[in-house]
């Protein structure tokens, strides 16, 4: 054996010969005798599993800080932040079922989308941002954004000082997995803002994007009067499973 290695065992080997207690529970150490490099000698061993559980604890820390980071690059508010499917099936909102089960099957190449339509305050938004944590921890790359979101980013990208520009920012959408998109209510009398969502919807068909768009009924009856948003709703009806939430507002105590 190398001496150097040699000397290293058998500073382990005095390290350990000496009687100890776990720092945890404060059991005492077992002796053990062993022979090594024909050396015969005494050591200590911990009696406890403190420190297997004391590891996994830290790992387990480590994993929840680091989805914790990955919710917050997804846009997760921290009203949302400790929200789960679970959580809301037993609180009995809507639709929650077939969400999981989109989940399940989400694949982020074949375009599939969720369309949740219904009035406020009865749990869509909620939903959106279960259903955007479930796949985030399942390892996809997601994010959460308003359609106010976007339209102020766009028209500030438009001004001489930006750094950003409209296609840009466009490109960056389509790159995540699935985009959770909000509160989605188009001015239809600002032709920027009409192609601007007509361009998204377009990227987001053509590339089959996944997203999970969150509508008001008047806002998609207002869309219907401008020719081009049909288009883009026709695409959305096609590449979206529609999920209607029918329960009154939450916030009203309606339900």
């Amino acid at each position: 054996m190398d001496m150097s290695i040699k000397k290293m065992v058998e500073e382990k080997i005095d390290e350990c010969s000496q009687p100890m207690k776990c720092s945890f529970c404060g059991k005492d150490y077992v002796p053990t005798k062993i022979s090594v490099c024909g050396r015969e000698s005494t050591v200590y061993s911990a009696a406890c599993n403190c420190y297997e559980e004391r590891q996994k604890q830290r790992e387990k820390e480590q994993r929840e800080e680091a989805l914790r980071r990955k919710y917050e690059r997804a846009n997760i508010g921290k009203r949302y932040i400790d929200i789960t499917l679970d959580e809301l099936e037993r609180l009995g909102t809507e639709n929650v079922a077939a969400v999981k089960s989109y989940i399940v099957r989400f694949d982020s190449d074949n375009g599939k989308s969720l369309h949740l339509i219904g009035e406020f305050g009865n749990g869509k938004t909620s939903v959106g941002y279960a259903a955007l944590k479930e796949l985030i921890k399942r390892g996809y790359n997601g994010i959460y954004i308003t359609w106010t979101d976007i339209v102020n980013r766009c028209y500030y990208a438009r001004s001489f000082t930006s750094k950003e520009t409209v296609e840009g920012i466009l490109n960056d959408l389509s790159r995540f997995d699935v985009v959770v998109l909000d509160e989605f209510v188009i001015d239809t009398k600002d032709d920027k803002e009409v192609n601007l969502a007509t361009e998204l919807f377009d990227r987001f068909y053509r590339d089959n994007k996944c997203f999970i768009l969150i509508n008001n009924p008047c806002d998609i009856q207002a869309m219907k009067s401008v020719a081009r948003l049909g288009k883009l709703l026709d695409r959305v009806r096609e590449q979206a499973r529609r999920l209607i939430f029918k329960k009154g507002s939450y916030r009203k105590g309606e339900n």
